[in-house]
């Protein structure tokens, strides 16, 4: 009876070689398939917030204040997290006592965290108290949304919700959030800025939806899925 033959080391090394060609040339499509169903996830996230906005507008005739944080102020942590009145009228899932966070809905591109939100008016520092002092604003470039710019004397700051082109903005930190880049590029202009938005040239950036006063809804979903 002969004996079966086994595979010789180069043989070995040649499969081991082929393989890790093979691997090597599948594994960027797949990383591009996972970050294009992370972001059209997050797009539908940021829809569903935006739907609950407009129903809490519609019962109350008025959007939630925006909630700054005196804590930390950085987007890091939890600057600008998304309003708990949407929880408390069932509009979006209410957190367990135990999170951090306002609203039971984590941003996917930042763990720990909620989407964020910014309006314009109200505005929320500590405590779940309304600031009579202080109104929150959003960084409009001129002649958005058929124009942008990050150029500080290219656009204004709106604080009056009856004159403010943008009525709110619902938005993720996005594929490789990077907090320092942001601060040299915009300060505290962010999101609204197309600059600022993940798109195919620049590979970081937030995912935004946005309503303007016109009642219409624009958003980076525009050129994502």
């Amino acid at each position: 009876m002969t004996a079966k033959k086994g595979f010789t080391l180069i043989e070995l090394l040649v499969v081991t070689a082929i393989v890790g060609l093979l691997i090597a040339i599948v594994m960027p499509s797949l990383n591009r398939a996972r970050l294009q169903a992370k972001i059209l996830s997050t797009n539908s996230d940021l829809r569903q917030i935006a739907v609950a906005l407009e129903c809490y507008q519609a019962e109350h005739r008025k959007y939630p204040p925006t909630r700054e944080d005196c804590g930390s102020g950085s987007l890091k942590d939890h600057l600008f997290q998304l309003p708990p009145e949407l929880t408390r009228g069932d509009y979006l899932p209410a957190k367990s006592p135990e999170e951090a966070m306002s609203v039971a809905m984590e941003d996917r591109f930042h763990p720990g965290r909620s989407y964020k939100y910014r309006s314009v008016g109200e505005c929320v520092r500590d405590r779940d108290i309304i600031d009579k002092w202080t109104k929150a604003r959003l960084w409009v470039p001129t002649g958005f949304p058929a124009a942008s710019s990050l150029e500080t004397d290219k656009g204004q700051w709106h604080g009056d919700i009856e004159s403010s082109p943008i009525k709110w903005v619902v938005f993720s930190v996005g594929p490789n959030f990077d907090e320092d880049w942001l601060l040299r590029t915009a300060a505290n202009r962010y999101p609204v800025p197309r600059e600022l938005w993940f798109g195919q040239t620049q590979r970081k950036g937030f995912l935004v939806r946005m309503r303007l006063k016109n009642g219409s809804e624009i958003g980076s979903f525009e050129g994502n899925p």
